[in-house]
């Protein structure tokens, strides 16, 4: 997490404006969306440059039809840009020099319109005011803002909080939307309160200066609600797929409406095959060992001799790297001690010597004391500050974060893990071994379900928590055990996708999934992981002017 001395003044405030064919294409959503007549009131909640109020200006079949503009601009100097934007612009007009969250809290005004492209700024760097704030608004507008870790969230409520009943709204918003924890509240109360929802989404590159993927998010305000969310797919040639799918309460994650269809019908089929279970029924995953200084509590071979630190070392697996098979060997073992990698855990147990009285190993307690780790939360809230607690290994081995995808990795060393791998161990009774789990895991099934259950990040990388991990579908095999000779191999080789390949050929020949379906789960999963990886391409960056002629029409 970066601190505000870390962070540029312009991404304090979330100053990343919109280009003139995003906001078009918001304009465009306003006009079909709203009705052919009538008078219209509209808010901007987060004016930053004007950008909006210039494109309205230009949108004649709307600006001829506004009878007052509201724009919201708390920082004074975009505030000036705003209203010079408004010259010339022949209806009531007002930019408030104010914040959205308190103006949402407190106003009775209601619009017809609202438009925008709400701030993306981390909590950490919101005001206190707003922060005191957010909770009032959450409040009135029925939705709940815990866990919300972003502007944009409770500024999107602000505005579509105050629309009329048939009122229309488009805004350019991250996709974090679809997937994030934090926003999961915001997308059951678009469900229950808006209809013709659409979600557009651009190539990557489209919003320069923003490492967040962006989407125009659009909807009506409505009563009688049959949620219906219609994903719209606009390509580099300036073509556009979409589809619709039905929204139930089941689902928090939007991901699975990114499959088309007939795509999500198969994985919905899928998970009612015989052989289909959730990972939480095979095995727990959980959080491994937090130190609160990792590089303080890991050490390389190296280190560990020369500040005699033998009685408390337990072998560890510093980063999944070091592990490219579907099993931690020995060997795999002894090459990570070669590579020079924090490769040992020190574990000051009560049980063990006390480190403090020999010379060598108090004095690297004094080295970590110099580096003020005492008054670090983790350590500091122990006693004594350098016992770690609750050491533990797991029998099986999955990353927190991954690029391709998740891989899950039979422990033959016994060695410990830090939290950037969950440990694992296998439930009693369970219809499969560690080696056959391992083997079976990486199907195209469990590892579509991985991308609909987790989130990517900036990079496109995917990440999962527990318990979305428990979530996962899986196929209980436990013949699988006898494929690890085979496929392990191949990960060694970086052949990850014929990883993939081999399993799903696996499963076939034995009865487990049924070929053509296991070939729409391949491609689904194909499609979702190529939206992550293309955020992590250099080649998907575009200049604004080739996605003005994509947006043309």
């Amino acid at each position: 997490m970066k601190t505000r001395v870390e962070v540029s003044a312009q991404k304090l405030r979330g100053g990343f404006y919109t280009p003139e064919p995003l906001v078009r294409h918001c304009l465009e959503r306003l006009r079909v969306l709203l009705p052919p007549r009538g008078e219209i009131d509209l808010i901007e909640p987060s004016a930053g440059d004007g950008a909006f109020l210039r494109g309205l200006a230009s949108q004649s079949s709307l600006s001829r039809r506004m009878r007052r503009l509201v724009a919201i601009e708390p920082h004074e100097l975009e505030g000036r840009k705003c209203r010079r934007s408004l010259t010339g612009i022949p209806f009531d007009s007002t930019v408030m020099g104010a914040s959205a969250i308190e103006w949402g809290a407190r106003t009775d005004e209601l619009f017809e319109a609202a438009v925008g492209n709400p701030p993306f700024v981390r909590y950490q760097f919101i005001s206190t005011a707003d922060r005191a704030e957010i909770p009032k608004l959450g409040e009135r507008a029925g939705v709940s803002f815990a866990g919300v870790s972003n502007l944009w969230l409770p500024v999107l409520v602000a505005a579509l909080s105050r629309l009329r009943p048939g009122g229309a709204f488009s805004f350019v918003v991250p996709t974090e939307l679809l997937t994030g924890l934090a926003a999961s509240q915001l997308r059951g109360w678009l469900r229950n309160r808006f209809e013709e929802l659409r979600i557009d989404l651009f190539p990557s590159g489209s919003f320069p200066a923003v490492l967040q993927e962006v989407a125009v998010l659009s909807g009506r305000a409505g009563q009688n609600i049959a949620p219906v969310l219609t994903i719209a797919e606009h390509d580099r040639r300036g073509s556009e797929r979409r589809w619709t799918h039905a929204l139930d309460d089941e689902h928090a994650s939007w991901t699975r409406y990114l499959l088309d269809p007939t795509q999500l019908a198969a994985f919905d089929r899928a998970l009612n095959e015989p052989a289909v279970v959730r990972l939480g029924s095979l095995a727990r995953f959980q959080v491994s060992i937090v130190t609160g200084a990792n590089d303080f509590f890991t050490v390389t071979d190296d280190e560990r001799r020369r500040f005699e630190l033998d009685p408390w070392a337990k072998p560890l697996l510093p980063r999944i790297r070091h592990a490219p098979g579907l099993a931690y060997t020995e060997s795999d073992r002894a090459e990570t001690l070669r590579s020079g990698a924090r490769s040992w855990l020190l574990d000051f147990a009560a049980d063990a010597p006390d480190p403090r009285r020999r010379k060598r190993p108090a004095a690297y307690l004094r080295s970590g004391e110099k580096r003020g780790l005492p008054d670090r939360y983790k350590c500091r809230i122990r006693e004594p500050w350098f016992r770690v607690p609750h050491v533990e290994r797991g029998s099986l081995l999955l990353s927190k974060r991954s690029h391709r995808y998740p891989r899950v990795i039979v422990n033959e060393t016994a060695a410990y893990t830090t939290d950037t791998i969950y440990r694992g161990t296998m439930r009693r009774g369970a219809a499969v071994t560690a080696n056959g789990l391992s083997a079976s895991f990486h199907s195209s099934l469990t590892l579509l379900s991985a991308e609909l259950e987790g989130r990517s990040f900036g990079g496109g990388v995917l990440e999962l928590v527990p318990s979305e991990i428990e979530r996962l579908a899986v196929i209980a095999a436990p013949q699988a055990a006898a494929w690890i000779g085979r496929l392990d191999p191949l990960a060694r080789d970086g052949e990850e996708e014929v990883v993939v390949k081999m399993t799903d050929q696996a499963l076939v020949a034995a009865g487990l999934l049924d070929p053509e379906l296991l070939d729409l789960l391949a491609g689904a999963r194909h499609d979702l992981l190529q939206r992550r990886l293309v955020r992590n391409s250099r080649q998907a960056e575009k200049p604004v002017a080739a996605m003005d002629r994509d947006l043309a029409a």
